[in-house]
Formats: structure tokens, C-alpha cells, sequence
């Protein structure tokens, strides 16, 4: 019995021992199935495939025309990775030229970029090799066709992709698109599957005109070289269609080289006293309230006047001049009356009415928008000085689409740059008989006055010349530094475009308006002009 007993024993524990190692055994495989199943799946799949990111292609900027301004290039570098053979290389040398300093074959231990910058009919013809042992990697570059003409506005992209400056950065989200994903299998025939498709960035159509931008910058830049100015800018406006066809910065840079130097856009985020180019604002205002008519008489005369302890001059005793008169020789001693007749509550209100003073309804990073000086008690000379633009400072595209007012009947447009956008506003700001008779003396500016050398023989023009000192640093005005400036409107038949054009800190030998702002605007819309003829 003790013996039964004993063998008994033995076989019970044998039993218990393979029970739970058969429990044991069940348990590992239900937790291998189903509790480190997914674990397991995904580190065997991340040994024989791999995913990468396949970037979305940035969407382009279009001109009103479709010539693109910015648009991105499929490029593609080849690598060679670990087993790359004697073999492969003779395929592929066969229509490529490789890198000079390719390494010997056997030398290749790792993943080694032998050529960059393959065009799409060199990715195709390698793809058709069907080579395992080498990696093609995709790349996008940012092209700038029109480069240094229209930068300052386009501004460009890094090489990560993303916009850094101008319409590049602020339309980033838009251009941008959304990235897909690839799988790689790695086998021989190291196939991939698309598991998340790219969408592509949407492309970006801007009013402006490829062309007349040409124009602009190419006199803009020759103008500032020439007068050994410090820069400058020009605005073309379609008074027509509210839309903005050019807008030209100097200096500016290459936006395709790596070495670019970035330079502001002037036109857009310089804001400066205007000088003698906001007379003809004071004269539209006065008008419009009736206590001024353009046929009017103001006494100037001895040249100067005095206001609050300070003297106000001109450049001679003109004496008795029409309100005309006083805008086509830009009297500032006329313009003083006039501005003290309209009252500095006239004068506010009417440069808000052109669109002083607010921010324009413009896209675009850091965009100026100008101060008046209305603080109680103004004294009156600096209502004067308010009244021939100083004391108070604009844009060059707010200055511009006030100008645009008196060829649009009295009308103020909310100027476009992006060609799908629906039409902006119109809103009346003076009457339409104070709109000609300002623009009647626009035209005695050019025939008659300060800007007889924005003349051009073939079209009718109107227009007005600025000239004012720049701050100094000390207090005061600068008396050497100067901005020069003209405001015209052509041809006078259509009266289709305005054109505002500045010259920042001209040499002093010819620093005016009317010497060297005029003749720009003469240049540039003389060939404007012939193009839109065509």
C-alpha cells in the first residue's frame, strides 16, 4: 500500500506539472494572439515595410494672365543604399551623368546621394530600371520667374516649404496643402502603396499684370540709380476695373538665390508726409462743401504769410492766383488758405473720406496706414501745414486710390489684388462736378505747372507733383533729404489708370517732383499705356 501510495503521489505532481505548464503554454499563446498581437504585427510589418510623407505640391501664384509668379518644380535626388552593385552602376551611368565625386562601388556602405537635382524624365527613366538597390526622395523647389521685379511683393518660401515673407507667408495655409503617405515594401521588388493621398495647394490669381510690372520696376530702378536715390515705389491702379495691376519696390532682391538679401516693399508698408500731393484733396473737399470754386481768386501775395509765430513762404510772391493756379504752381501760401478756409474738421473728415488714416483693405504682412495730427487746440499753422501735407502721413497706396476718386467721378474703390475676389466697395466720398473741376486742375499741373515734364505726346494727362522734406533725427526736417512724388492720371480720354510714383532721398542737385518724380511716371505710363493698346 505505502508503495501504491508513493507512485500515486509522483504522478499526481507529474500531472499538476504538465497541467499547469499546458495552462501556462494556452496562456501565452491567447496573450501572443490577442494582447501582444497588435505589438507584435506592427514591429514584423516595420520590418519589412516602412512609410514616408509625400509632401503636397504648393499651389502657384498666377498673374491676372496665368503667368506664374511663384511655382513650384518637382525635383528628385538619387541614392544609392548598402548592396548597390558594379551592375547597377553601369545601368544607370548609361544616360546619366553622375556626380564627379561618385565613390568607388565597393566603398558604398550606407546610403549615399550619387545625383541630385534629376528632372522628371530622368526620375521616369530610373523608375523603368527597376533597380532594388537604389532610393529616389522627391523634392520641391520654389521658383520666381519675374525674380527681383515683383519680390518685394511675392516675397518666398524656405526649403521646408513654408512661406517666410510677402504673399508667400500670408497665403501660406492656402498654398500650402495637405501631405500624403506612402508605404514601402522591402522586398526585392521594394513596391509602394499610397495610403493617404496628397491634396495639392490651391493655386493663388492675383490682378496683377506680369507686364506692366515689368515696367514699373524696370523705370522704378533706373530712375533710383540714376538720381543716386536711396529707393522708391510705384502703384498702377485699374480705376476701371478696382483692380491693382502693378506694384514695384526698389531696391529689391532675388528671391531664387540663396544669398537674397530681403528688402522692404515700400509701396506698401512706408508711410511719409506727402507733401504738396495732398493739395488737391484740401481743394476737393472745399469744393464739395461750396466755400471753394476753382475759379476763385486767393491773394498771395507779399509770399509768405505768418501763422501762430511761423512763416509760410513760396518760392516768389505769385500774388493773385486762381484756386487752380494755387494747385498747378503748388503754392504753399495758397494752400494755406485754403486749408485754414476749409477748417481742420473739413480737413479730417475729407482725408478719411479718400482713405487717410485707415488701414487699406489690402492682404498683406505689416501694410501702413498713416496718422493726422488732430489734437485739440491745433494752432493754424499747423492746419496750414496739415493742408499741404505735412503734420500727417499716407502711403503710397492709400495715396494712390485717393487720386483714383477724381478719375472715378467722386467715387473712393476698395482696390483688389487677388483676381477672385468678389468687387470691393464704392463709396461716394465728393460730389461728381468737384471730381472734374480738381481733375480740370490736374491737367493745368501738367500743361501749365510743376509737372510739365510728365508730358507725353501721344495721350492726355493730369496730375500732381509732391516735394517734401524728410524728418530728422534731431527734431525738425531734414533740409538735404528729400521725397519725391507724382500722382497722375492717363490717358485723360479713359481716365483707366492711375499711377502714383516716388523717389525716396534723390541726389540734391535734382530732388523735386516735378524733376525727378514726373519724368518717371511719363516713362512708365507711356509704355503702360502702348501695351494696353495693343
Amino acid at each position: 500500500m505505502k508503495n501504491n501510495f508513493g507512485y500515486s503521489w509522483r504522478a499526481y505532481l507529474i500531472y499538476i506539472f504538465l497541467l499547469l505548464s499546458l495552462l501556462i503554454l494556452v496562456f501565452r499563446i491567447f496573450s501572443l494572439q490577442y494582447i501582444e498581437g497588435d505589438f507584435l504585427k506592427s514591429k514584423g510589418e516595420s520590418m519589412l515595410e516602412t512609410s514616408r510623407s509625400i509632401p503636397a505640391t504648393r499651389g502657384s501664384i498666377l498673374d491676372r494672365n496665368d503667368f506664374p509668379l511663384a511655382v513650384s518644380i518637382n525635383q528628385y535626388d538619387l541614392y544609392a543604399l548598402k548592396n548597390f552593385s558594379e551592375e547597377d552602376f553601369t545601368k544607370l551611368k548609361d544616360f546619366l551623368i553622375l556626380k564627379k565625386d561618385f565613390p568607388a562601388i565597393k566603398e558604398i556602405n550606407k546610403k549615399t546621394l550619387i545625383f541630385s537635382n534629376l528632372n522628371f524624365s530622368q526620375y521616369e527613366n530610373i523608375k523603368n530600371l527597376k533597380l532594388s538597390d537604389i532610393e529616389i526622395e522627391s523634392f520641391q523647389k520654389r521658383y520666381y520667374p519675374l525674380g527681383e521685379q515683383i519680390s518685394t511683393l511675392i516675397g518666398f518660401s524656405g526649403k521646408d516649404g513654408f512661406g517666410l515673407e510677402g504673399l508667400e507667408n500670408i497665403l501660406d495655409a492656402e498654398l500650402s496643402g495637405v501631405p500624403g503617405r506612402e508605404t514601402i515594401y522591402r522586398n526585392a521588388s521594394r513596391r509602394s502603396k499610397v495610403t493617404q493621398e496628397v491634396i495639392k495647394g490651391s493655386d493663388q490669381k492675383l490682378t496683377i499684370d506680369s507686364r506692366v510690372q515689368f515696367y514699373a520696376y524696370k523705370h522704378l530702378s533706373s530712375f533710383v540709380e540714376a538720381n543716386n536715390a536711396k529707393g522708391g515705389s510705384v502703384i498702377i491702379l485699374d480705376n476701371i476695373s478696382g483692380e491693382i495691376l502693378a506694384i514695384a519696390s526698389y531696391p529689391s532682391y532675388n528671391p531664387n538665390s540663396s544669398q537674397r538679401q530681403i528688402q522692404r516693399n515700400r509701396a506698401l508698408v512706408d508711410a511719409f508726409e506727402p507733401g504738396s500731393i495732398i493739395k488737391p484733396l484740401v481743394l476737393a473737399k472745399g469744393i464739395d462743401m461750396g466755400i471753394l470754386s476753382i475759379n476763385q481768386i486767393i491773394d498771395t501775395s507779399p509770399g509768405f504769410i505768418n501763422l501762430s509765430g511761423r512763416t509760410v513762404s513760396d518760392p516768389k510772391n505769385y500774388k493773385m492766383l486762381t484756386v487752380s493756379e494755387i494747385i498747378s504752381k503748388s503754392s504753399q501760401v495758397g494752400a494755406s488758405k485754403l486749408a485754414l478756409e476749409v477748417g481742420i474738421d473739413g480737413l479730417i473728415s475729407g482725408y478719411k473720406g479718400f482713405g487717410l488714416s485707415k488701414p487699406p483693405n489690402i492682404f498683406f504682412p505689416g501694410v501702413a496706414y498713416g496718422v493726422i495730427n488732430s489734437r485739440d487746440n491745433i494752432s493754424d499753422h499747423e492746419i496750414a501745414s496739415i493742408g499741404f501735407g505735412y503734420s500727417m502721413t499716407a502711403s503710397s497706396l492709400q495715396l494712390a486710390q485717393a487720386y483714383s476718386v477724381f478719375a472715378n467721378e467722386g467715387y473712393l474703390k476698395d482696390f483688389k489684388i487677388f483676381k477672385d475676389n468678389v468687387d470691393g466697395y464704392k463709396q461716394r466720398v465728393i460730389g461728381k462736378d468737384a471730381a472734374h473741376d480738381v481733375l480740370k486742375s490736374l491737367k493745368l499741373v501738367v500743361t501749365d505747372g510743376t509737372g510739365n515734364l510728365a508730358r507725353l505726346s501721344n495721350y492726355e494727362v493730369a496730375g500732381k507733383t509732391g516735394t517734401s522734406h524728410k524728418a530728422s533725427s534731431k527734431g525738425g526736417y531734414d533740409q538735404s533729404r528729400y521725397i519725391a512724388s507724382f500722382a497722375g492720371i492717363a490717358p485723360l480720354k479713359s481716365k483707366r489708370l492711375t499711377i502714383f510714383v516716388t523717389i525716396d532721398e534723390p541726389g540734391l542737385n535734382n530732388y523735386s517732383g516735378g524733376s525727378v518724380a514726373a519724368p518717371l511716371f511719363a516713362a512708365i505710363s507711356l509704355d503702360v499705356l502702348n501695351y494696353l493698346d495693343e
